[in-house]
């Protein structure tokens, strides 16, 4: 009996210490949250140049932190690891800043970027781009701010800061980081993305802005979330459009884009996994324009590394503009998904008169 009693002594003991460190961790993170204002003026950064564009050439690119190249998988999609060595991480990176030093666009638009990250060994890969297209202004808004992210439980991500940023030839007026609409339950939300939009306006030559925005919707939602950030996203751009100025939101948008089919645009043997979404219909404003390109993927799933045929692939990033504004060219970059898992995706725009 005395055995017995101490056995579960020792147990009531071990439960109480893991609910005390389970709340103690609770606490450490709502203490630590990251709680941004709805709309944020953000510094202008670096240097760019004064002037009125008639028409921008952007890219829109998910780097996925330099830590999702080719030969990666992700638990959070159905594979096994959270981040790879800090060789393939530094790897990835100087394969991503090489790529912009030697194609670059007038208004680079970046999704996870580390700023002090764990998963990425602490480097500072806003700086690395900076330095990549050192006469470029920037604007640089977090959207992951979190002490501690406790999964994957074999191997915690545990800090993680990182954002969106937007680079340009112009240096912008005004930047804006815009919180979007929509959480997670409390605890998911104490770990998770506090998703948003960087905005920036350069001045054109009648007096009108060009108005860019840099987005990363939700990616894991039933759809729920994404449906929100949408609705403000679409009240945002069409407010900027009536004032008259030249609208552009490009990013990663986590839904299949309008008019690619979901299964059947590339081959792959992989199922579309279920947060794979197709973009709402008759969301699209008349007389808006999408510009994607239908025959190259920009994102592969993450489930397994790449390889081609098996791999769910799809069409997520891309841009969409105002009636104002023509698409006079648009391309994705194959680059075979290997420093990110996603491509770039490039466009030509042009003010309509």
């Amino acid at each position: 009996m005395t055995i017995l009693r101490r056995f579960f002594a020792a147990l009531f003991g071990l439960v109480l210490l893991a609910a005390l460190a389970f709340a103690g961790l609770v606490g450490w993170l709502w203490i630590t949250d990251y709680r941004p204002q709805p709309v944020e003026p953000i510094a202008v950064q670096g240097q760019g140049s004064f002037g009125a564009p008639a028409g921008l050439s952007l890219l829109t690119w998910n780097i996925g932190y330099a830590g999702l190249g080719a030969e990666q998988d992700f638990f959070l999609d159905g594979g096994t690891h959270g981040w790879p060595g800090r060789d393939e991480v530094e790897r990835y990176l100087a394969g991503i800043a090489a790529h912009l030093r030697e194609r670059p666009a007038d208004v680079v638009l970046i999704q996870e970027v580390d700023l002090a990250s764990r998963r990425s060994y602490g480097i500072n890969e806003a700086l690395a781009l900076a330095q990549a297209l050192p006469d470029y202004a920037f604007a640089l808004a977090k959207n992951y701010d979190v002490a501690f992210v406790p999964v994957p439980a074999t191997r915690p991500m545990g800090r993680v800061k990182s954002g969106l940023m937007t680079l340009s030839r112009w240096r912008p007026a005004a930047a804006e980081r815009h919180t979007l609409p929509g959480r997670y339950g409390f605890l998911v939300q104490l770990v998770q993305l506090d998703r948003a939009f960087v905005l920036t306006r350069y001045p054109a030559a009648n007096g009108r802005d060009w108005v860019v925005i840099n987005t990363h919707n939700s990616a894991f939602d039933a759809g729920q979330l994404r449906e929100q950030q949408l609705g403000y996203i679409k009240e945002v751009m069409t407010r900027e459009y009536a004032r008259g100025n030249y609208v552009v939101v490009g990013g990663d948008w986590n839904l299949i884009l309008p008019g690619v089919d979901p299964d059947a645009a590339f081959a792959h043997s992989e199922p579309r996994p279920a947060f794979y979404l197709p973009f709402p219909e008759d969301w699209t404003p008349a007389g808006w324009t999408w510009a994607y390109d239908a025959t190259v993927p920009t994102n592969r799933s993450v489930s397994r590394p790449w390889r081609p045929g098996e791999n769910y692939v799809t069409v997520i990033d891309g841009f969409l503009v105002s009636p104002n504004v023509e698409v006079q060219q648009v391309r994705t970059e194959d680059l075979d998904f290997a420093g990110s898992d996603h491509n770039p995706v490039r466009v030509q725009l042009r003010a309509r008169p």
